[in-house]
């Protein structure tokens, strides 16, 4: 059995482990200034601080805060598109599994939460380096969005619905965004569950005589 990599057993670890281990360290410390402090005010002298290292082991392993900041924003779209694709491996091949399955991932507490969130919209809310933070996260997004399209498509082919694949899947897409939005900024307590029956109930208008099968998968456990 693999003993879990620590700080304590990590000098016994060879340098490719060493290395890794403290990457995912220092992006994981990155992730908490941005939400703490905002993009602007996390430097490299900060994270040093925070990881609990100098600012000369942030350069050997990132080079500068610019890369530092892109492996970050990669780390966390990885991250995103993983959990739908793990999601999709584990339930049944049907599109109406296949999509209530994609849906319940993207509120999965291991990425959406307000920490992650927050930095999320740190990222976006850069005018100034979106371009190149779009090129990072478009092939990821792109995935997610046709897959979206292609379930919803399938769906639409044996079902009565009123709207086109098209407008199905962008509209499922805008709703989960804008409850990623309300859990930043919205008021307190509004909870994971309410935000999945908000979209399983989407999904029942859209598509009306999958219903009894969408409000059964709503329900089930993941």
């Amino acid at each position: 059995m693999l003993t879990r990599v620590t700080e304590k057993n990590l000098p016994s670890r060879n340098r490719s482990v060493q290395s890794e281990f403290r990457k995912r360290q220092l992006i994981e410390t990155t992730i908490n200034c941005i939400d703490k402090l905002g993009l602007s005010q996390t430097t490299l002298a900060r994270i040093a601080e925070h990881a609990g290292v100098s600012q000369g082991v942030i350069v050997f392993h990132f080079q500068s805060k610019k890369s530092l900041f892109e492996q970050t924003l990669r780390h966390l779209s990885h991250e995103y598109m993983q959990c739908w694709i793990d999601a999709c491996d584990n339930a049944a091949e049907d599109p109406v599994s296949q999509l209530c399955a994609i849906i319940k991932s993207t509120f999965n507490p291991s990425i959406c939460n307000r920490k992650k969130i927050s930095v999320w919209y740190a990222f976006w809310g850069e005018s100034r380096s979106r371009p190149r933070y779009m090129e990072i996260c478009g092939a990821h997004d792109q995935a997610f969005s046709g897959k979206l399209l292609s379930l919803c498509t399938e769906i639409g082919a044996t079902s009565r619905s009123d709207l086109s694949p098209k407008t199905a899947a962008f509209s499922i897409e805008g709703m989960t965004e804008g409850l990623w939005q309300n859990f930043l900024i919205g008021a307190a307590g509004f909870k994971r569950v309410q935000a999945l029956a908000m979209v399983f109930e989407l999904l029942e208008i859209i598509f009306p005589d999958k219903s009894h099968d969408i409000h059964r998968l709503s329900v089930s456990s993941n």
